[in-house]
């Protein structure tokens, strides 16, 4: 289903779109051209005529970098354009899932080391029953494979090695320090800081590693402002800057 933008009298140049963002003329034809906005009618010498949909395109794109990223920003906009509000909020709702991820993430190791503070004593070591292999000790974290293999030759990690197929095991403390790992890269931590943030819970001194999962949860927190100020401004881009052959159901399932 393709968007009929709606009519409007006033046409504006590059020049004068690029003004209401405080950005230049050229990058308001590039974001045109990968599709950021609708493509912008022609006079008869060939010149770009935009709208205040137009404005209002450019504003919602944006915000949308701000609360999704570029590329993602970039999907819903072009799904926009094209009538395809499926495609659109299918990228709109993994953004929020992976926050949900992230600070459900954060949270349970929160408890984890908290529990450590608290008993001042190292976690118990699982049987051996209770292992995991590298494959899925990467999916609970939320990494790749190759990224516990790297993180182990930098020292943060020491996974039991099967004697006969060299295969890696981790126990329940392994699978709590890949957490950490897992966090602390995220949040822009380099490795000495991640070893010494691990060296604190090795001596029953987690304090450190509190202060650095609190920073990512507030991190965290941030970005899920920004995320749901992004999705506001796509509602309202949708419910006012686009007429539809036929309603999409958008506007309910963005406000509930």
């Amino acid at each position: 289903m393709q968007p009929r933008l709606k009519t409007h009298v006033k046409a504006l140049r590059p020049v004068d779109l690029a003004r209401t963002a405080g950005i230049s003329p050229s990058l308001v034809r590039t974001y045109e051209q990968v599709g950021f906005l609708p493509a912008a009618d022609r006079s008869p010498n060939g010149y770009r005529r935009y709208t205040d949909v137009h404005v209002e395109a450019l504003r919602v794109a944006r915000c949308l970098i701000a609360g999704y990223g570029w590329q993602r920003a970039l999907q819903v906009m072009r799904a926009v354009h094209a009538g395809d509000s499926a495609a659109a909020l299918a990228v709109v709702d993994a953004c929020h899932a992976e926050l949900h991820r992230q600070r459900a993430q954060i949270d349970e190791t929160l408890r984890t080391l908290e529990r450590i503070s608290r008993t001042q004593t190292r976690a118990p070591r699982v049987t051996a029953g209770r292992v995991v292999r590298i494959g899925a000790a990467a999916q609970l974290a939320g990494v790749r494979p190759s990224a516990l293999r790297f993180w182990e030759e930098q020292g943060l990690l020491q996974p039991t090695r099967d004697g006969t197929t060299r295969s890696r095991y981790y126990d329940h403390e392994q699978m709590q320090r890949v957490q950490i790992v897992a966090l602390l890269r995220a949040a822009g931590y380099r490795f000495d800081g991640i070893r010494s943030v691990l060296d604190d819970l090795a001596t029953s001194r987690p304090a450190q590693a509190l202060a650095a999962l609190e920073q990512r949860r507030r991190s965290v927190q941030r970005a899920s402002q920004q995320t749901m100020h992004a999705t506001s401004a796509l509602n309202g881009y949708l419910q006012n800057s686009v007429e539809l052959d036929q309603p999409m159901g958008v506007g309910d399932h963005l406000t509930t």
